[in-house]
């Protein structure tokens, strides 16, 4: 077990190492310097990593040598490889929370910068203002276009309408007298 014992003594340090670092960023959270807070990020990411790797090997090997010692030293083991993959766990939840809150204030920051150095000139605000008036000018357009088309088809339901009363009646009805049927309803 002295394999296991080398790689928990590794992991504790680079566990004590990481809340540290975690502690010294949450400090400087709050400092206008990112570079500093982002090449300790930078390390505490490579950290993280390195105690990523440490914790499964812990695992692998304590699930290995579990065979050869005694239930009270492998209930000893057990709990330690748990404390420090549990531990990991939550250093990288931590480490997570934090790179996601930086980068959503690097952005803000970034965007109220371009707000505030103004950025566009007047003639990219020129062009803005051509854009939007061409595209009104479309949109009327269209417009007047469907208007058009509606009022067409209409005019042309219309006609059709009354061109259906007159094919309904025979030719020979339209006048009065002449037609067959109406001559056989009168006898």
């Amino acid at each position: 077990m002295s394999d296991i014992k080398t790689l928990h003594k590794t992991a504790r340090t680079l566990i004590l190492n990481l809340r540290d670092g975690l502690e010294q960023l949450e400090r400087s959270e709050n400092a206008p310097h990112y570079a500093v807070a982002t090449g300790l990020s930078r390390q505490l990411q490579q950290k993280l990593s390195d105690l990523q790797k440490l914790s499964s090997q812990m695992e692998s090997i304590w699930r290995m040598q579990v065979v050869k010692e005694s239930a009270a030293k492998r209930d000893i083991w057990k709990r330690k490889v748990e404390q420090v993959s549990e531990e990991t766990d939550a250093l990288r939840m931590a480490l997570d929370k934090h790179t996601g809150r930086q980068h959503r204030k690097q952005v803000e920051d970034q965007q109220r910068q371009e707000l505030l150095s103004g950025s566009r000139s007047a003639a990219d605000y020129a062009m803005q203002r051509d854009a939007d008036s061409q595209g009104m000018s479309y949109v009327d357009n269209s417009k007047r276009v469907l208007e058009e088309a509606f009022q067409t088809g209409t005019a042309v339901l219309q006609n059709m309408s009354g061109q259906r009363e007159r094919l309904k009646v025979p030719l020979c009805c339209r006048t009065p007298g002449s037609c067959f049927w109406t001559r056989k309803a009168w006898f």
